[in-house]
């Protein structure tokens, strides 16, 4: 009895710390992008490959966290409700059909804020703890529950 006590508390102790899960994503361009904003639904078109271009008529370089990524699971749950087999499959039946094409996978988060900070039209996803002065914020997609 002692020690199912003993987890309960370890475990009640876990779930109160702060957890990289239920921190916000920031959707980000860089500083030079002229853009003030984005409604989800542009996001969604952008991401989703209905829009390959901003609203501002420039093209977009979209960038995607790494293939199975938290990051990027949290992302499109967030943003579409899809899972990312789901997403995937989304992605094959546009890609075989010529509609269109998905975002660059990069292969980590500082690969990201980099690609970002050297084009002004690329646009991607991070943690909000991982911000810098080369980008700046169009959405904030929260993840508390």
């Amino acid at each position: 009895m002692r020690k199912l006590i003993t987890i309960l508390g370890c475990c009640l102790a876990l779930l109160a710390l702060p957890s990289a899960a239920s921190q916000d994503l920031y959707v980000v361009v860089n500083k030079q992008n002229p853009l003030k904003a984005l409604t989800k639904q542009q996001l969604t078109d952008l991401f989703m490959g209905r829009s390959p271009y901003f609203p501002s008529g420039a093209a977009v370089l979209k960038l995607d966290a790494p293939g199975s990524s938290t990051l990027r699971q949290q992302f499109y749950h967030a943003l579409v409700n899809m899972s990312l087999p789901e997403v995937n499959a989304y992605w094959a039946r546009l890609m075989f059909s010529g509609r269109a094409t998905p975002p660059m996978q990069v292969a980590s988060e500082n690969d990201m804020l980099q690609l970002i900070s050297q084009n002004p039209n690329a646009i991607g996803y991070i943690p909000a703890g991982a911000m810098n002065e080369e980008v700046k914020v169009l959405f904030v997609i929260s993840m508390a529950n």
